[in-house]
């Protein structure tokens, strides 16, 4: 820096000095002045040559400010943010970071827009299953040289979570945390009804059960929260059901396991109130996190809020059906958009990497529960007496792709799944009219 500031001086002095012969050279002839304008140029191409130099021996680069858009709207956007933080201050290549967090529903109504009108933010974090209605309208960069580019070991990541970002077998986003659904369950509660507080549900008729014993209206209290804004692939998997087929388009909902999955849920919810009417996700995570809910399946990201909170809890994989247990598996990439210039598309590369080191991701699965997918990192002795990590890494186990780089995965969500679910949860429908109706829905997206 010494160097670049005291080029930068003088060549400040010597434009001063061009600056005052050219007032005062108004009666000079032609000739001098071209002579003048000569060595002015030969003098600054030096200074630039010298400054440029002093930048390449002192590991310098030219300053690059990165915008970046997230949705880490909760406790994993301070740690983030302290990511990012660190990573400006240390990092020598001259880039910085300017950090916007906000909703993902603000952030998937901003984002095509900015693209459209090449306002766009230059890396974008956001969940898997956006990819590939991003890259169908073509509003992402293509990344499939990153692992040559960086040097990062592409291998030492897990397959099954590096693959969540490829899309047509094109690359679009580097991995930033995978996970799937966990049964998260109050110990304390469980012991207070009479159950094994290290004993956590295996399977559907258990988690049925359970759920009655841990119900007790006279304290708000629930045994299972279960959001009507959601979609519930565990179950449909575990009886043996599915939603559909993104390899064929073929429509999977019809069937008689389906129906029997939403009679089982809306008995549950319905009949025998288990569950909170109309609850949200966010209702459901504070209801968990103020020990009115004694089970529930979420992420990884409700971990912190529990131990601020003091909830004595337990992490298990999802339950069990006739068919076996299973669990949409998740995550979210960092992403580059369409039309972003090269330079800051290489800066983008270098935090990129940065994130993959086994340093970053350490420091993400411990303070937020994550499971661990780089196998290095496995590893460390640290990360395999973590009993939190180890109860994560066993539920990942069961993880199963959900319409992941199916360009109509958000439609089928938003006009079929979850729409079916609600009316089963709610009682707005019997689950005969909710699944009849939801598998007409889903001919109508299939069909585009």
């Amino acid at each position: 820096m010494k160097a670049k500031k005291v080029m930068a001086e003088v060549l400040a002095v010597m434009l001063a000095a061009v600056s005052v012969t050219g007032c005062g050279s108004s009666g000079q002839n032609e000739t001098k002045g071209a002579d003048t304008t000569a060595e002015t140029e030969a003098a600054e191409a030096e200074t630039k040559e010298d400054t440029d130099t002093a930048a390449a021996e002192s590991g310098e680069s030219e300053p690059v400010t990165l915008q970046f858009w997230n949705v880490f709207t909760g406790s994993d956007g301070d740690i983030l943010r302290a990511i990012v933080d660190n990573y400006n201050e240390t990092n020598t290549d001259n880039i910085t970071i300017e950090m916007d967090i906000m909703p993902n529903d603000t952030l998937q109504q901003k984002l095509p827009a900015a693209i459209a009108t090449q306002t766009a933010p230059d890396l974008v974090l956001f969940g898997v299953e956006n990819l590939a209605p991003y890259v169908s309208n073509d509003s992402l960069e293509d990344i499939s040289d990153f692992w040559d580019v960086t040097g990062v070991d592409k291998d030492n990541f897990l397959e099954n979570v590096v693959e969540l970002s490829y899309v047509d077998g094109k690359l679009y986003g580097t991995p930033m945390q995978y996970n799937v659904s966990y049964l998260y369950w109050n110990k304390d509660l469980f012991e207070a009804a009479g159950l094994d507080p290290e004993t956590p549900p295996a399977t559907m008729d258990e988690l049925a059960e359970y759920a009655q014993k841990l119900t007790d209206p006279s304290k708000n209290q629930f045994g299972l929260a279960m959001p009507s804004n959601t979609t519930y692939m565990q179950f449909l998997w575990a009886n043996g059901g599915d939603a559909d087929d993104p390899e064929t388009n073929k429509n999977l909902l019809d069937s008689e396991e389906n129906l029997q999955t939403l009679t089982w849920m809306q008995d549950l919810a319905v009949n025998k109130k288990v569950t909170p009417a109309n609850v949200t996700g966010s209702d459901a995570d504070a209801m968990l996190q103020a020990g009115q809910v004694a089970m529930y399946m979420s992420g990884p990201w409700q971990i912190n809020g529990l131990r601020e909170q003091g909830i004595n809890f337990g992490i298990a994989p999802c339950v069990a059906g006739s068919a076996g247990a299973f669990s949409p598996a998740g995550g979210c990439s960092y992403v580059i958009p369409k039309g972003t210039d090269a330079a800051k598309k290489q800066a983008a590369y270098k935090f990129m990497k940065y994130w993959l080191t086994d340093e970053i991701l350490k420091e993400w699965s411990q303070k937020n529960g994550f499971p661990v997918w780089s196998r290095t990192l496995a590893e460390d002795p640290e990360i395999q007496n973590d009993e939190v990590l180890n109860s994560i890494s066993k539920a990942t186990e069961i993880g199963r792709a959900y319409n992941l780089g199916y360009s109509l995965a958000s439609q089928i969500d938003n006009d079929v799944m979850i729409p079916m679910f609600e009316n089963v949860l709610t009682g707005a429908k019997t689950p005969e009219e909710a699944l009849k109706d939801a598998s007409a829905a889903m001919d109508t997206v299939l069909a585009q």
